[in-house]
């Protein structure tokens, strides 16, 4: 028998649908950022050592030694953990690099990152700033009297690394003791190999630790921090704001919350129909810095990674393994080309030799090795407990099965709530107040999922996939709008006009971050109840979805539209079963608007 509370709202929902009232939910704000450009602009060409090393001091900096009395200027980038096992998952790649028949190269993927260090075997000096940034508020980076204080920890270079920094760890004398500056020392250090790049920061590295292993974080039996190039995904995560955006903006975002700026205030590139193309490499620090307050992740120099390259297929990395990664694109390249998910291989050599190109330098991290001898016993007894829950949700109990969907749903329902108390009438805040309350009963159920019935279990997938139509229908038309509204901007218009066009957009562009937010929620909950539907056999399935193909409480005008849906639940029932893997958020998605759509 039909749950009554379930057919319920599910009808509400589907009227919603035909009348276009749907909640939206908002992923959150970056932190604002002040970017006056005169700020950035060089008022004299004979660059000091500032311009070389930190053009934009901060108090929140972190820095080490370099020969020659330099200095590296670092940021920290925070990985809230209450393990040493635990780490970030983000989406990773580009949809806008202008490749669409190329998702090989950079198609969007989930990856996880993490960081080498805890808060105790930093240096004091760092743990003290470290400490203070987590209670003035330090993005997603944990309070230390929060109930999750733990976080691990890797920091990276604030700026790409320079000429002079490169020649002062390179060369044997110090550059600029017995001749005057120049304008190129200031610039980042480019025609590079990879081996070259590798080989700055082995020396730099071997420097440290002969002139100031004091000031590197340590770990015992002699194990110090080191000196190396950014993992692809550490690059990524960090060039798109890291922990100091929210993570619903860090997985929507192709870039970073521009915050009303526009995109050329960070980033030294060639825009298309300009004027003239830059000649050359700007000086280190010349743009806005992202929100992790990095400079030129964008443009100038592109960077080369640790990284060995691969193509991506499907959801994994494919098994050839190439030349090596570089990130960024450089002030010769498109807007498209210099966005951070974007990538390219480049060939370890050439006929002549190595590869180096004039416009590839490199940018550098501070990171540890991550199984000292003082975490084995933290290790293996973490790595116990989480073996126990990957046994239990493999086999369908335990509360692992239902933690993500529960903490997500809880999310949803306090931001439906916050919108419903703000709606302008009566009939629109009785139906955000009914989806609040239908998401709420999902989410009692979410806790005991070994008890979920398969008629609840297919009840609510309708929901998702009914909202999955809704949100992904409104956000192609969104799409297009904002499209519009853009080529309007090219149009000789007055300045008034302007003004509101580009309100509009500021608007649309939200409204569509709420829609990816609630598209995001949704695909993962009905990807869920496929996997927990597999605990069913096959003819239980179809001997339920049967009883509700024909059930005669609905009306012929729904049954048809439910029959549909209930097809579509079936074939992705059959196709997990047999290819797992080809089960992704993005072919959901596609096979619901196919079906779906007339």
């Amino acid at each position: 028998m039909i749950r009554p509370f379930i057919l319920k709202y599910l009808l509400v929902y589907m009227t919603m649908a035909v009348i276009g009232t749907v909640p939206t939910f908002d992923g959150g704000a970056a932190v604002a950022q002040d970017c006056p450009s005169q700020k950035y602009k060089r008022s004299s060409q004979t660059p000091i050592v500032k311009d070389m090393v930190n053009p934009h001091p901060s108090e929140d900096d972190f820095e080490l030694p370099m020969p020659c009395g330099g200095k590296l200027f670092l940021r920290h980038v925070c990985i809230p953990a209450r393990s040493f096992l635990d780490d970030f998952q983000f989406n990773m790649g580009c949809e806008e690099c202008r490749r669409k028949d190329e998702g090989f190269m950079e198609t969007k993927h989930s990856a996880a990152v993490a960081g080498a260090f805890t808060l105790s075997e930093l240096p004091e000096a760092w743990r003290t700033k470290l400490m203070e940034l987590a209670r003035r508020g330090d993005g997603l980076c944990p309070a230390p009297e929060g109930q999750n204080p733990k976080a691990l920890y890797y920091f990276i270079g604030k700026y790409e690394i320079s000429n002079w920094q490169w020649q002062t760890v390179m060369a044997d004398d110090c550059p600029g003791w017995d001749k005057a500056f120049t304008t190129e020392d200031p610039r980042p250090k480019t025609n590079i190999s990879w081996f070259e790049a590798v080989e700055f920061t082995r020396r730099y590295t071997e420097w440290l630790l002969k002139n100031r292993k004091d000031m590197l974080p340590s770990f015992p039996a002699g194990r110090h921090a080191f000196v190396r190039l950014p993992t692809e995904v550490e690059w990524e995560y960090a060039a798109r704001g890291g922990h100091m955006i929210s993570a619903s903006e860090m997985n929507r975002e192709e870039f970073f919350p521009l915050n009303n700026n526009r995109f050329s205030d960070f980033a030294v590139y060639t825009p298309a129909g300009g004027a003239k193309p830059p000649e050359k490499l700007s000086w280190i620090g010349t743009k806005c810095p992202n929100p992790l307050e990095l400079f030129d992740t964008a443009g100038n120099a592109a960077e080369i990674m640790l990284d060995p390259f691969r193509y991506f297929k499907g959801s994994r990395l494919h098994g050839a393994t190439g030349g090596f990664v570089i990130k960024g694109g450089s002030f010769s390249k498109s807007r498209a080309e210099i966005m951070p998910g974007r990538r390219e291989e480049m060939p370890f050599f050439l006929e002549e030799g190595v590869f180096r190109s004039s416009d590839l330098g490199l940018r550098v991290v501070l990171s540890g090795i991550v199984t000292p001898q003082n975490r084995s016993r933290a290790l293996r007894q973490q790595w116990s407990k989480i073996a126990e829950r990957h046994r239990l949700t493999k086999l369908g109990v335990g509360p692992a099965a239902a933690a993500i969907d529960e903490v997500r749903g809880k999310i949803l329902i306090a931001e439906i709530e916050r919108r419903a108390a703000a709606a302008t009438n009566d009939a629109e805040r009785e139906t955000l107040l009914s989806e609040a309350d239908y998401i709420k009963r999902l989410t009692g159920v979410f806790k005991g999922r070994q008890n979920l019935s398969l008629e609840a279990l297919i009840w609510k997938t309708l929901f998702s996939v009914e909202s999955l139509h809704k949100y992904t229908v409104q956000r192609s038309q969104m799409i297009d709008e904002l499209e519009r509204l853009k080529k309007m901007k090219s149009e000789p218009l007055p300045e008034s006009e302007i003004e509101l066009l580009n309100k509009n957009i500021s608007e649309l562009v939200e409204q569509i971050s709420h829609s990816d937010a609630a598209i995001d929620y949704l695909t993962q909950s009905y990807l869920g109840d496929i996997r927990e539907s597999q605990k069913f056999s096959q003819e239980a399935v179809d001997r339920q979805l049967e009883s509700l193909f024909q059930h005669q409480i609905l009306e012929e005008s729904l049954r048809s539209s439910l029959n549909s849906r209930l097809e579509l639940f079936r074939n992705h029932i059959a196709r997990y079963a047999a290819q797992p893997d080809d089960m992704r958020p993005e072919a959901i998605i596609q096979d619901i608007i196919s079906e779906i759509t007339p």
